[in-house]
């Protein structure tokens, strides 16, 4: 979009017309002549009635290759040419016969004639074309527009030829004193002058339609301001899409808005309950806890707030994420004790946690602090679903450009149809359940993933459950260019 300053009109205007004249030279010096000195030559074996009829075939085939003054001009030299070389007396202009003077005018009559007749012909045909381009154009347009395969400039750009102008624009008009000011909103339009915004088609109170040179034939402007109305449809439209983005946009805010004051407020009245029970009952003079009931309140106190500082990390990392002010940092680990310290940040269960590490495993380029939080994620919502009686089991495997790291629970599984969705932030199955949290784990996991290039998908667990796959580079880390 840009924006030009019009000044203010000058009552004077300059219109030049050029027009090429080598085609009807060439008609009138070279054609002409040559015909009627071939035919002088051919006198002996034509006499002036064939001479007659050959000229005016000649003036009509020139009426329907050039415009109808090129046509007279035509005719009239040919008559001058039939009267000096083949009417009696030969080489000069007089007419010795009353006859040859009928011939003569009689040709005259007849190439005229015939080269208006050819004129209101060719006018109709370039009318009827006309009519049928400016439909097919307009025809073509709408259905572009109701398929909305078309761009506004796209669609401007198409219609340079159509209109046969070198430049189109869609601008709104801003009026200040003494000057106006004219916004390009769609299109180009290098310099705008009065002229050209006096030729305006206004589509809306707003919007005008300018072209450089001015469209000024009225059937061309007919057709121009029917062309401005359907660019008027497109306008329309990309503002109530424009709209409805928004309004989507924010419906998903407060969507958004909504699950997270539900999901924190159901998340965060558990674990504090649970703390406020506990630490009130310590603090109750009136009974006499034994060690272990005090060493069972402090162990369900501690197992509570760990739960709120585990929901407040995931709230932080999921606003990091969404901001992007999450920086890597880059380093050269081994994957064994990479999963070895996640193992040992699990809050709980962390002995029900089987490794097994493919042997020669390369070092590869991660980012530490988020392989951990991934890892530690994983573990902890494969532990909640995992059964009892069975382990979570971690595999690490090596690729020819990658290494595969599987988190593997026994639990319920989950659905193909619920794969992509459980990466989405507060998507929780078997929601309700306290120890599901917030809902935030996998969607966390997800961008961290992502973040270093790497990929996560969802596999079935053979005999039942869920298999976390993930997929990272194993790059040295002089090569890591992202």
């Amino acid at each position: 979009m840009n924006s030009q300053i019009i000044p203010p009109a000058h009552s004077t205007r300059t219109l030049v017309f050029t027009r090429v004249l080598g085609p009807p030279l060439a008609v009138f010096f070279i054609l002409i002549p040559g015909i009627n000195l071939t035919l002088f030559a051919l006198r002996a074996h034509f006499n002036l009635t064939t001479n007659t009829i050959l000229l005016i075939a000649l003036t009509v085939w020139i009426s329907t290759k050039t415009s109808l003054w090129v046509a007279i001009v035509a005719a009239l030299e040919n008559f001058l040419f039939l009267n000096y070389l083949f009417t009696p007396p030969f080489h000069t202009f007089a007419i010795g016969d009353r006859n040859d003077l009928i011939s003569l005018l009689a040709f005259i009559l007849a190439s005229i004639t015939a080269s208006l007749f050819l004129a209101q012909l060719k006018s109709r045909n370039k009318k009827l074309l006309q009519r049928s381009e400016e439909g097919a154009f307009l025809s073509n347009l709408a259905s572009e527009i109701i398929r909305g395969n078309n761009s506004i400039d796209e669609i401007l750009d198409y219609s340079l030829g159509v209109f046969g102008i070198e430049e189109i624009a869609v601008v709104t008009k801003i009026a200040t004193i003494p000057q106006t000011e004219v916004q390009v909103i769609f299109g180009e339009m290098d310099d705008v002058t009065w002229e050209i915004l006096s030729n305006e088609i206004k589509l809306n109170s707003r919007y005008s339609l300018l072209s450089r040179p001015p469209v000024l034939e009225e059937t061309l402007r007919n057709l121009f301001t029917t062309f401005g109305s359907q660019i008027l449809i497109l306008l329309e439209r990309q503002s109530l899409e424009e709209s409805k983005k928004q309004l989507t946009e924010v419906k998903e805010a407060d969507q958004m808005r909504s699950a997270l004051l539900a999901a924190v407020s159901h998340d965060l009245r558990g674990p504090l309950a649970s703390t406020k029970a506990a630490i009130s009952s310590l603090l109750n003079r009136e009974i006499d806890w034994s060690k272990q009931d005090q060493s069972e309140l402090l162990n369900t106190a501690n197992h509570s707030l760990n739960q709120l500082n585990g929901l407040i990390e995931n709230l932080l990392d999921m606003s990091r994420l969404e901001a992007n002010a999450i920086s890597i940092h880059w380093r050269t680990v081994d994957i064994a004790d990479a999963i070895s310290g996640a193992i040992k940040s699990l809050r709980d269960f962390h002995d029900r946690v089987n490794i097994k590490v493919e042997p020669d495993l390369p070092s590869f380029t991660i980012d530490p602090i988020l392989l951990e939080r991934i890892l530690v994620n994983l573990m902890e919502n494969a532990l909640k679903f995992n059964p009892p009686d069975r382990d979570v089991e971690i595999e690490v495997s090596a690729l020819p450009r990658s290494i595969v790291i599987k988190v593997i629970d026994h639990g319920p599984g989950v659905s193909v149809q619920s794969r992509n969705q459980i990466f989405l932030p507060f998507q929780r199955l078997g929601d309700r359940d306290n120890r599901t949290g917030v809902g935030l784990g996998l969607a966390i996991v997800k961008g961290f993933t992502e973040l270093m290039k790497g990929t996560i998908t969802v596999e079935e667990t053979t005999l039942g459950g869920a298999t976390m796959v993930l997929t990272f580079p194993s790059l040295p880390i002089e090569t890591v260019n992202w």
